[in-house]
Order: structure tokens, then C-alpha cells, then sequence
């Protein structure tokens, strides 16, 4: 699939995601609506979605619980999506490039993601499906403010960029909390691998917009744009910096985080998202050649908890890092 796939910038950004937040109007959000309301509006959506090539419908309140939340480690649905305190549907592309999640926060979520630094791509692929379904829906729309939405943060163009980046050179080096301060004051949020709430893992981040109100779509991509090709620059830099400063050491450190991920017989997958870590900076520096950047991809997104429990049906802790070590075992040969 796409998001195993080495990217333009791969060596930096693992991929980038856009969201539109959409509503109907003189509907109620999802949260206020009663059942028979959100069958509605479940029917309304999904009529308008079929028009949307190369997709499938997902009834969600069908769809085992491990599924969903594989899903959702997989970034094509949000985690609120996998509750089922209310119904909730997916619209999903077969290459899983597009998703539209209906009755999350917003009565609609319009997503597409793309491998590697993709902010553009994203962007006309998320407007050209919005254009599509609008074409039978009428939005909630203020000639004042833009786009309503659930959430106030959301209003204007309900436009969510993110960027995917792995940092281990700006982690590293202890700058991570002084470049999040520093984005927080330019609009723009620095979060863990699962966004909003989630911790860093593996030196994993998503860097994305908060401001939707008073700027437009092409300004908002424009500068995400410029501030992600700026930390990419730095990581790229401080990488050399801190190989060159202690080489051996971090020859050893890489290599002994390869051969932790090939001979393991348990692992966690807080642990194997550090050493993935390792050995990605380890192939950026040259020092590993035996494996690259796209199979890393495919590891991470083999042995993370809930998409190893609906691939090998293990549900224990202990069973899951079991074979998540047999896993990364066999997909590095």
C-alpha cells in the first residue's frame, strides 16, 4: 500500500495527510444527532459518496474492533471513529489514498494522504473529492466564516494539513521542545505518530496547521510547505553533525539496533519503533546498506499493536511481541 512506500524527501518525512471538515446544513453534528438522525444522514452522505470512483462503503458499527483500530494505526480513519457510541461510516479508495469518515466529530471527513512530502498532491486530491460531493450536498457554509464546524478551531476551510516526519537528529540533539514552542507561535502544532494527545514514538512527529480561520487553503499549504522544508534542512544537517562528532559511537549505536531488530525473539513495540529509529539513521548516514527506507515502512506498519492482532489473530501483549519479533525477523531476511 501507499503508506509503505518511499516518498519524495522520504529520508525525512514519511508521508503527508490533508482533511477537509465538513457539515450539512440545518442538520445536527454528530453528537447532537438522535438515532434515526444519524441513519439519515449516514444515508444522505453515503448516496453522495458513490459518485466518488473506486471506493467502497463501510458500515463501522459492523466492522470488528481490532479492525477499526488497525485502521486507525494505519492513519486512514481517525481513532474517534472506532468508538460506536454513534453510527459511523467510511468511504474508502482501493489503493486507501482517499477516505472519507462519516458522522466523526463532523458530519464529514474528507481525507487523502500520500507517501513522502506530498502537501500539494494532497490538496487538489482533497478538493477535487469535496467537489464532487458537493455537488449533491448543501454544505454549512457563513459568507462571515467559512465552513461551520463542530469544533470552533475547525472553522474557515476546515483544512488540517499534517507532515509526517521521523527527527532523530533534532531529537537527538535536544531541540525537539524548543522547535515545538517555536512552531506554537507561528500556528502550527507539533504532535505524537497517532496526532492530538499521543506521544512521540520511534522519533516519530506530525507536524500540522491550526489555523483555519482567515487564511486560505493555498496559504496554508504555502506555509506548512515552507516550515516543513526548513525542519527537513536541519534534520538533514544535524544528522552529519552529530555522526561526525562521535562517529564510532553512533556506528555502534545504529548497528547494534539492526541486529537487535534481526535476532529478537520478544519485542515491544515502543522499543521497536526506536530501534526502526536507529536503523533509519543508520541508512541515511550510509552506515547500513543490507535494507532500506521503504522496507523500514513496511515493518512499521506490520507491528504496530492492533494491525498485528488482525493480521495473526494474537490478542495477549505477550503473544503480540512475540510475533511482532518474528515479524521484523522475516521482513529483514
Amino acid at each position: 500500500m501507499w503508506y509503505t512506500k518511499f516518498g519524495n524527501m522520504g529520508d525525512v518525512v514519511l508521508s503527508t495527510r490533508v482533511r477537509l471538515a465538513r457539515n450539512l446544513k440545518d442538520k445536527p453534528f454528530p453528537n447532537r444527532a438522535d438515532k434515526s438522525q444519524q441513519e439519515e444522514i449516514i444515508d444522505i452522505l453515503k448516496a453522495a459518496a458513490e459518485k466518488i470512483e473506486n471506493t467502497k462503503f463501510f458500515d463501522l458499527s459492523n466492522m470488528q474492533e481490532r479492525e477499526k483500530k488497525a485502521l486507525a494505526e494505519r492513519h486512514i480513519i481517525s481513532p474517534l471513529l472506532t468508538d460506536n457510541k454513534i453510527k459511523r461510516g467510511l468511504v474508502l479508495s482501493d489503493d486507501q489514498r482517499i477516505s472519507v469518515m462519516l458522522m466523526e466529530e463532523d458530519h464529514l471527513r474528507i481525507q487523502t494522504m500520500h507517501e513522502g512530502f506530498a502537501i500539494e498532491e494532497c490538496l487538489n486530491s482533497a478538493m477535487e473529492v469535496d467537489d464532487i460531493l458537493e455537488e449533491s450536498l448543501d454544505y454549512a457554509f457563513s459568507e462571515k466564516l467559512g465552513y461551520l464546524t463542530c469544533c470552533p478551531t475547525n472553522v474557515g476551510t476546515g483544512l488540517r494539513i499534517s507532515v509526517m516526519v521521523c527527527l532523530p537528529g533534532i531529537t537527538m540533539a535536544g531541540r525537539i521542545d524548543s522547535l515545538s514552542r517555536t512552531l506554537s507561535k507561528m500556528g502550527i502544532a507539533v504532535r505524537g505518530i497517532f496526532g492530538e494527545g499521543s506521544q512521540s514514538l520511534g522519533n516519530i512527529y506530525q507536524i500540522s496547521n491550526q489555523v483555519t480561520l482567515g487564511i486560505s487553503e493555498e496559504e496554508t499549504a504555502q506555509k506548512l510547505s515552507e516550515i516543513v522544508s526548513e525542519i527537513i534542512s536541519q534534520e538533514r544537517s544535524l544528522q552529519q553533525k552529530i555522526y561526525l562528532s562521535d562517529k564510532f559511537r553512533i556506528e555502534d549505536k545504529v548497528m547494534r539496533s539492526l541486529g537487535t531488530l534481526k535476532y529478537s525473539r520478544v519485542m515491544g513495540s515502543e522499543e521497536a519503533l526506536g530501534l526502526i529509529s536507529d536503523v533509519r539513521f543508520g541508512i541515511n548516514l550510509g552506515i547500513i546498506k543490507e535494507t532500506n527506507l521503504e522496507k523500514l515502512n513496511e515493518i512499521l506498519y506490520s507491528i504496530l499493536p492492533a494491525i498485528l492482532s488482525a493480521s495473526y489473530n494474537v490478542e495477549t501483549v505477550a503473544d503480540r511481541d512475540i510475533k511482532r519479533a518474528e515479524v521484523i525477523r522475516e521482513k529483514l531476511g
